[in-house]
């Protein structure tokens, strides 16, 4: 064989040696380059799903805090309302007491007035059908409270009595009018 051929052929192994080489080299660099990728890839991932769940949580704790803050509010406004309304159940309670024990005064006055005259027993029936009244309306004043006003209103009922002395009504209307405003007031 000439020596041009050997050339040839030493020329050509070696450019194939060093294809396969270089190819080889290249596909250990391809397959090193496809892990660092993967890698990359699944650090990103992890990153960005944990990421995502502590964003998740946060929302979550802050939904929480809102609706805990809401249900306050509403739980707050809804006690306030009961109270309200309370309140004004009871001033009409204690208006009808007030109105029913001056009309029963008025009357009793009326009666004690009229002993001895021809009007005496009908200023009596109207007395005696006023303290009924009284007697309703402080009933009413029991079942709505406070054991202060409720204590207060017997002692006006019982100031009325046609024995009572005079000037007990006056004490203890204001005994009550004081324990009435006491319970009224909001806290």
């Amino acid at each position: 064989m000439s020596e041009a051929v050997v050339t040839a052929l030493v020329a050509a192994g070696a450019a194939i040696g060093g294809g396969a080489l270089t190819g080889w080299f290249s596909l250990a660099a391809a397959k090193r380059q496809a892990a660092a990728a993967w890698a990359a890839g699944e650090r990103q991932a992890a990153a960005a799903w944990e990421a995502g769940r502590q964003q998740a949580a946060a929302a979550w704790d802050a939904g929480q805090i809102q609706a805990t803050a809401q249900l306050d509010v509403a739980r707050r406004t809804l006690t306030e309302q009961h109270l309200a309304s309370q309140r004004a159940v009871r001033r009409a309670a204690y208006v009808a007491f007030l109105g029913r024990t001056d009309s029963a005064r008025l009357a009793l006055q009326a009666w004690q007035s009229a002993i001895g005259t021809a009007g005496e027993t009908a200023r009596r029936r109207e007395y005696d059908t006023e303290m009924a009244a009284v007697g309703e309306a402080l009933n009413v004043v029991r079942l709505e409270g406070p054991d202060a006003v409720v204590t207060a209103a017997e002692r006006l009922g019982d100031a009325l009595s046609a024995t009572a002395p005079a000037a007990q009504h006056a004490l203890a209307q204001r005994e009550f009018l004081d324990a009435a405003r006491a319970a009224l007031t909001p806290v």
